[in-house]
């Protein structure tokens, strides 16, 4: 099997964030979530830089594919929505996990 060893500058992967919700257990959502693609120097600098799950998502998310819920309409990707969502726990935290399991070639069990 061939290597491809020119890459697109992003790379798209599923994000499932579950939210508690008031009956004690968890409502499921999904998205698309549009990454920059990182070189390994570029993967190495961002583990030694520290950055919380929320400055990882803002530096690396490009994009999404996300409909509301309620009304089923695609929600564009502005800077505005982006920080909207990421003040919804645990959205920081799975959006960041699915960056790096993607960055890593790891897919988890969901």
């Amino acid at each position: 099997m061939a290597f491809k060893r020119t890459q697109n500058p992003t790379f798209t992967t599923p994000v499932t964030v579950n939210v508690p919700n008031e009956k004690g257990g968890f409502d499921k959502s999904t998205f698309v979530a549009r990454f920059k693609r990182t070189t390994t120097d570029e993967t190495a600098a961002l583990r030694e830089m520290g950055l919380s799950n929320k400055e990882v998502v803002r530096r690396q998310l490009t994009g999404w594919e996300l409909k509301d819920a309620d009304t089923q309409e695609d929600v564009p990707f502005t800077q505005e929505n982006l920080e909207a969502l990421l003040q919804i726990e645990p959205t920081p935290l799975a959006t960041a996990l699915a960056f790096w399991e993607a960055v890593n070639g790891a897919r988890s069990k969901n």
